[in-house]
């Protein structure tokens, strides 16, 4: 067996805050393997790697690219709609969506990349595609008519590529991708990501819930304010408790700017006010992660009302800082299976109201007790799984030790 490293390339991901937080993890958990196991690392970021400095001492290298229309138009409000002309334009005339990205790629002798979300991939070495969920599926109304066109063009093609390897984030993710486009033909793997915690999301919470100015006792809900994370079941959960005479405080962090539904949030607030709980609803906006972090440690419970995901970002969150979760009984925060975790009847505010109250009446001795020995066994199990999958794609041996899930056998449905 050849002791070689494989030279991975690592597509940051920076349209949303989620793929931010993945690429950080990937590459913090791909550091902790030992060295004879540990691959090359580039790391490809387009036109800026900003959002990515505080793990670029991870990997060996860390490449810009960008096209001409990248160029022309970043950090104007057609910088996004140019990156889909561009990709567009790729397609029709090479059959690979990211000819820039290709070329350096090629360039650095990278022998797989990851993650691509396209099949027009045609000058990328290895490339490795990812499908992180099917909510455009089952939650239509929250797409344009071009995105939902844009992955249903997409994933199948991915999925019927018998030369293609295609990650997804969770079973019930690839349960609902052999539904909605029938058996794959592409080799699929199961890429359970962890949460890598820095020694910062350890300290005193003390100074952050004073920096808030927030009750001692409170549960936390952090995810952008987007219908379907239905904050209002968790909003009409406090409401039901504040008629039974408990009064339970709600901190909430994320972004709060929907530009799909811009009504959305002006709404929810009004009917903060009309369950009258303006005084237990503490909304925070966007704050700096490591103050998110110390906050969730200071908490009863994490609350995760959401009614899709492909795998809850917030949830590893928790479980990486030895926090119970709260969450709905949607099948992938079933999958998550934290420690500690009470589920609830999806949408149901009474269900909500019962799991909340049991926490909050809890003693502290009997909260979830933590052990990092599990938590970074765990994330040696997401690098090697991950290692597994690139492996298989080079059509080489996994290193001793390491992992992969075995491609599940299609079901009917």
């Amino acid at each position: 067996m050849s002791s070689r490293r494989p030279h991975i390339g690592l597509i940051a991901l920076d349209r949303w805050r989620g793929g931010v937080i993945y690429t950080h993890n990937l590459v913090r958990a791909l550091s902790r393997l030992p060295e004879s196991e540990r691959p090359r690392l580039t790391l490809f970021c387009r036109g800026t790697s900003e959002l990515f400095d505080e793990v670029a001492d991870l990997a060996d290298k860390v490449v810009v690219y960008q096209s001409l229309l990248d160029r022309m138009f970043r950090a104007t409000r057609f910088e996004v709609e140019a990156q889909r002309v561009n990709a567009s334009i790729g397609a029709a005339l090479l059959r690979e969506a990211a000819p820039e990205l290709a070329r350096v790629a090629r360039r650095e002798k990278v022998e797989a990349i990851f993650p691509v979300s396209v099949h027009y991939t045609r000058l990328l070495p290895s490339a490795i595609a990812w499908i992180p969920d099917l909510q455009h599926c089952f939650l239509p109304e929250f797409f344009s008519r071009l995105a939902r066109a844009a992955r249903d063009n997409s994933f199948p093609a991915l999925l019927r590529d018998p030369n293609r390897h295609v990650v997804l984030s969770s079973r019930c993710a690839l349960d609902d991708a052999i539904r909605a486009y029938g058996p794959p033909l592409a080799k699929t793997h199961i890429l359970h990501f962890a949460t890598v915690p820095l020694p910062s999301w350890f300290q005193d919470p003390a100074p952050f819930v004073a920096k808030y100015n927030l009750p001692p006792t409170y549960f936390i809900v952090c995810n952008q304010f987007w219908i379907h994370k239905d904050h209002l079941t968790a909003f009409r959960a406090v409401a039901k408790l504040k008629s039974q005479g408990l009064r339970v405080d709600l901190v909430c962090t994320g972004p709060t700017q929907d530009n799909r539904h811009p009504e959305f949030f002006p709404k929810l607030k009004s009917q903060i006010k009309e369950l009258g709980i303006e005084k237990q609803v503490h909304i925070l906006g966007m704050i700096p992660r490591a103050d998110q972090i110390c906050l969730i440690r200071a908490s009863r419970a994490v609350l995760q009302p959401s009614q899709f995901e492909g795998w809850s970002t917030v949830i590893e969150d928790a479980r990486s800082v030895g926090k119970a979760v709260i969450a709905s009984d949607f099948p992938v925060h079933v999958e998550q299976d934290a420690p500690g975790s009470a589920f609830f009847h999806m949408g149901n505010a009474d269900d909500c109201a019962r799991a909340v109250a049991f926490f909050q009446n809890k003693k502290e001795e009997d909260l979830l007790p933590f052990s990092q020995t599990q938590h970074d066994a765990r994330i040696l199990e997401f690098a090697r799984t991950f290692m597994g999958i690139v492996n298989a794609a080079l059509s080489r041996p996994s290193l001793e030790g390491a992992e992969t899930k075995i491609q599940p056998q299609p079901i009917s449905g």
